[in-house]
């Protein structure tokens, strides 16, 4: 893929060659890291208020490889700041992609332990509230994506690459859908659905 190959769409804002021309210099850097990729998206979004006055700009980098998605989205007041900062963003999820070809590739196997048994239980305050005021809204967003089974560590790598915080996937082991999540103290989650009879 080329530079000349990358697809610039601007939603709810004027396309300008300045802001164009910015960003390709900018992707343009990284280049070697990208370069076999099958596509390479670049969203602009202007977002205007209520009131007509213009708050923020979003930008949205999608990049597709062999095996695997690469997404980057900054969303803030200045545009090129914007643009700076997701393209630092993508290098890194870039050469991280890079890095786990090259090295990781059948040599280090990734680990899921299992969760200690002698965890701290919590008490449960059981008062009668009602609810129904904080019923949240569900806003629909229906996304479907075939995907192969994966490892644990792949489903890691993948959801990393996304800038996810979880990830449902088909576990290879297993053969049933599972989510692996970021923890706050750190490190990975697996969620698998239990073995039982109805």
């Amino acid at each position: 893929m080329t530079l000349e190959q990358i697809q610039i769409t601007f939603v709810g804002m004027e396309p300008t060659e300045a802001i164009k021309k910015y960003v390709l210099e900018k992707i343009g850097k990284y280049e070697r890291l990208w370069r076999e990729s099958t596509r390479l998206e670049v969203y602009f979004k202007e977002f205007i208020n209520s009131k007509g006055v213009k708050n923020d700009f979003r930008v949205d980098i999608n990049v597709v490889l062999p095996k695997s998605n690469v997404r980057v989205e900054v969303t803030g007041e200045n545009m090129y700041a914007n643009i700076d900062e997701a393209s630092d963003t993508l290098a890194r999820r870039l050469k991280r992609y890079a890095e786990k070809n090259t090295y990781w590739e059948g040599v280090k196997p990734w680990k899921v332990l299992e969760a200690d048994a002698n965890l701290k239980s919590v008490e449960i305050d059981e008062t009668e509230d009602d609810y129904s005021d904080y019923i949240p809204t569900i806003a629909v967003r229906k996304k479907i994506e075939d995907i192969g089974p994966l490892e644990e560590g792949e489903a890691i790598e993948r959801m990393e690459l996304l800038g996810y915080d979880q990830f449902l996937f088909r576990s290879k082991s297993t053969g049933k859908i599972s989510m692996i999540y970021k923890r706050e103290q750190g490190g990975y989650g697996l969620i698998e659905p239990a073995d039982s009879e109805v």
